[in-house]
This record gives structure tokens, sequence and C-alpha cells, in this order.
């Protein structure tokens, strides 16, 4: 069945999607679901907003906003000396010598269950013992101060957002604040396991058995495998409807379902990225600041005529940048990349960022094969969210045969007439929609 002069096949292909060879032997009325998902998802993308372009508008932004949520990654702890995870000297470049599969897997919940001493041989590394705020958490301090911060929802482990006073602001990932049993569930502050820590030792439960293999504490921080705070989805059901900024601080965007907080905001909230490197997987934002945070933050304050706690500003020097592009500010240290690195899988163009009206989504983080997941409530469809977008084939087998089961669900549905119509649906109207 072909639409015009092009195959569903090909309408696909265009649309920069690769289908897995499980899918070469369905006939083109079989892959019509596929297509009209796809279509209908690029149909609901966020747009770059035309009336945000330059650095002044951010600064009036933020003059402007009382209901900023802040989202930061590793990028904003990196110059307290706390290396991030996927730079190219990040932690995940440094764990060749510990014989795993992939990285990730030294944050997987299962493999910690059969070999914690892996994780407490690194977790020193990791440990927020004598690292100060750096200014990008302090501007987040002063937004909180000047009723400004909505949020600060961070993916950071190193609990530095307390250290800084900021107290608007949900650990997204947990932090070593504290360690509970996996066997028994015991609760101990964080500074009970800190010393087998530095002595790359397990800590076993103070209450569970002596004798028991399992009975060993592990730091509240969220591995993949592992459901996020309650506080993230009851905060931000309610977060998403105040908020009239987003500013995305250090962060790759590369693990759901915090990097799907871009895409469940309403698409006319103004977004501005303040990150060392573009992000080509996801939305262009409206204006990006790339280059060192801590560098822009100053230049944001400068401009903003504000004071940072014990931080120089030069306020008669302009911090020197070239344009990209319009909204495109390279600072030093910036890297750019304006082009997507390769086509995305299927299962990326399908749930990659899909969002629920449900209040009951299950929020848990996932890896399968160098993929960040989130699963949401299993009777929702589709099932799989999926937003890394690599030049290797990382489909995972399971993944597929899941899709492929969606699709074999769909077909009892499919009209075999050949009237056909290809349907946009029109719930892109609804602006908090979540999309790609």
């Amino acid at each position: 069945m072909k639409y015009g002069y092009y195959s569903a096949r090909s309408l696909i292909s265009l649309f920069d999607v690769e289908l897995p060879p499980q899918l070469d032997t369905y006939k083109n009325f079989e892959l019509i679901p596929l297509l009209k998902i796809i279509m209908a998802r690029f149909n609901r993308r966020r747009q770059k907003l035309k009336n945000i372009n330059t650095i002044d508008d951010v600064i009036n932004l933020i003059k402007n906003s009382n209901n900023i949520i802040v989202l930061t990654g590793a990028g904003v702890s990196v110059s307290c000396g706390i290396p991030d995870f996927r730079s190219e000297n990040g932690v995940y470049s440094r764990l060749d010598e510990f014989d795993l599969d992939e990285p990730q897997q030294m944050f997987d919940l299962e493999y910690f269950k059969i070999c914690p001493q892996t994780f407490y041989s690194f977790a020193h590394e990791l440990y927020p013992s004598n690292y100060e705020p750096s200014p990008s958490h302090k501007f987040i301090k002063l937004l909180e101060d000047k009723g400004k911060l909505l949020r600060n929802y961070t993916q950071n482990i190193d609990t530095l957002e307390q250290k800084a006073g900021i107290t608007r602001m949900v650990q997204c990932h947990g932090s070593f604040a504290t360690a509970s049993c996996i066997r028994c569930g015991y609760k101990v502050p964080g500074n009970y396991i800190e010393e087998s820590i530095f002595k790359k030792e397990v800590p076993s439960c103070p209450v569970c058995p002596k004798d028991l293999d399992d009975a060993i504490l592990k730091p509240n921080i969220i591995f993949f495998g592992e459901k996020l705070p309650d506080e993230f989805g009851k905060y931000f059901q309610k977060d998403r409807e105040k908020c009239d900024l987003l500013i995305v601080m250090g962060s790759s965007l590369k693990v759901s379902p915090v990097a799907d907080i871009i895409g469940k905001i309403p698409h006319h909230i103004p977004q501005i990225l303040i990150n060392l490197e573009s992000l080509t997987h996801v939305p262009p934002f409206d204006v990006q600041l790339l280059g060192y945070s801590d560098n822009i933050i100053k230049e944001l304050c400068r401009k903003l005529d504000w004071e940072l706690e014990d931080v120089n500003i030069n306020k008669n020097e302009e911090l020197k940048y070239t344009l990209a592009k319009p909204s495109v500010y390279l600072f030093e240290g910036a890297k750019y990349n304006e082009k997507k690195t390769s086509k995305v899988s299927l299962i990326s163009a399908l749930f990659a960022g899909i969002d629920s009206d449900s209040d009951s989504d299950d929020f848990r983080t996932d890896n399968n094969n160098n993929e960040n997941v989130t699963h949401h409530n299993p009777n929702t469809n589709p099932i799989i969210i999926e937003i890394n977008n690599t030049d290797e084939d990382d489909d995972n087998d399971d993944d597929k045969e899941k899709v492929i089961r969606n699709i074999d669900q769909h077909k009892e549905n499919i009209n075999h007439d050949s009237k056909n119509n290809i349907i946009l649906n029109d719930n892109s109207s609804n602006s908090s929609d979540v999309n790609n």
C-alpha cells in the first residue's frame, strides 16, 4: 500500500528512522501503525521559540521570571573536582580496570548485588568529602534567595546543593547522604560508610546477622533498575504547570526520566541550555550558552548586576564569545556540533520522551546495552522510552521483541482498505504533551 508516490517504508526512512532487521519481512500496510506514530511524534516536537534568541533575552527572562526550574547535571560540579560521567575523561572512561561488560554496569543494581566490591573499589572517587560548591551552585542559591527558583532538579549525587544552601531542590538520583541495607532496608547516615568507602571495603549492615552475604549497605544513590524518589513525581506534576523558565545546566540529558523534563514542560515556556557541549539528540533550545558553566554564570551575573557569594566578577569586562548561529553562543571550552550523529533507532523514534498524563507513572531508571530507558505504567502504550542516539546499533534484542509485539497488537486494528488515510494526532495542540 502506498500513499502518493511513497511507500510506508520509504516515508519512515525520510524521517531518518532505521528499522531493525526483524521488520524486513513486514509489508507496507503492516508498517502503517509505526508511520502514524513517528509522524505524530515528529509533528508534536517542541519548536524553538522565534522571539527568544540572544543572551540579552536570557537576561530579561531571568529578571522577569519567578518560577524557574533549573535542571543540573555533573557539569556543574566538575570545577569542584568531582568527575562527570560521559565526557572524554569522565568516570565511564576510567573503568577499564574493572573488566565490566559496559561502564554503566558499575551503577547497575543487579550487578551490585552480585559484586558490590566493584562499586566500592571506585566509590571514593565520587564521595563528596571536602568539595565546595561551584559558582553554578551559588547561582541557583541566588535564584532561590531572590524568590525566583521554583525547583532545582539535580541528577548529581554529591550533595553540593545542600552545601550551597539550596532548599527548593529534588535529588533525582539520590545521594551519599544516607545508606541502606539491600537486604533489610535499615538506613544509616552517610558518614557511617565513609571509612569503608575510603578503605575500599564493602560495609556490612549493623543489624542483620553477620553470616549473611547479602547484608550489605549501599549508598542511597539511584542505580539503574531502581525507582526514582517519590518526591520527583510528586513535585514535578505540579511544577511543570507553574514553570515560567527552564534552565538546563551541565547535563548530557542521556538518562531518563529526568532528561525527559525538557519535553514535559509546556512548549511555550522558554528553555535555555548552559552546557559545555551542544546536545543534538533533543529538540533545540531557545538559546544555547556553550562553554564552562561557571564562566557563563559569572557573565550572566555581570549583566544582571548580581553579586555571587565569594565569587569575583569583573563588572567592566564582557566574556568573549563567538556566534555559531544567532541563538548559539560559543564561550571558552565550547564544543558545538550542529548535526545529528546518525539515524535514530526505531525505539528512539517511537518512544523517546513520551509523556503520560497518568499520576501513577512508575518513574524508574534502567540500563540495557548502553541505552538509558525508563519504564512507565505498564498498562500504558507504548511501553518503552529510550533517548540515546549513537552511531552504534544499540537496539537490545529484548527491546526489539517488545516493539514488534507492540506492532502486532496494532495489526488487528489495521483497515486493509486502500482508502486508509494517515491521520496526525491532534493532541499536539496540548502544549504540555511530551514529545521527543
